[in-house]
């Protein structure tokens, strides 16, 4: 049997992946809390994470099961869209988010 090994994958609603995360230290970069009855973390629509001191809110997650085991290996180049090495992968989580929309408040309160 093939042990699933996960990507996940940050993409824009506007088309821009923004990262892939392949392991738990690069996971915490997003500073999703954790739940305290068993220190476990969840991603779910609608929550806000920070991703390079920018907040997103989450509109969409999805799986994905690859038909093959996608290898990495130890290829040249510089991998811009993750902050840790690549690993192979054959599933990916894709989390779709949005910039956070703020409201912005005239300084003197509401003006009639």
């Amino acid at each position: 049997m093939e042990t699933l090994k996960a990507r996940i994958l940050i993409q824009h609603v506007a088309g821009d992946t923004m990262n892939f995360i392949y392991n738990r230290e690069a996971f915490d970069l997003l500073k999703v809390d954790r739940h305290s009855s068993e220190n476990s973390q969840f991603v779910e629509i609608g929550q806000v994470l920070e991703i390079n001191e920018k907040k997103y809110k989450v509109t969409n997650i999805n799986f994905k099961l690859l038909e093959l085991l996608h290898e990495m290996g130890d290829g040249y180049g510089i991998n811009i869209l993750s902050s840790t090495t690549p690993s192979d992968y054959n599933c990916q989580i894709g989390i779709f988010v949005d910039d956070v929309k703020v409201e912005s408040q005239h300084p003197f309160g509401l003006l009639r």
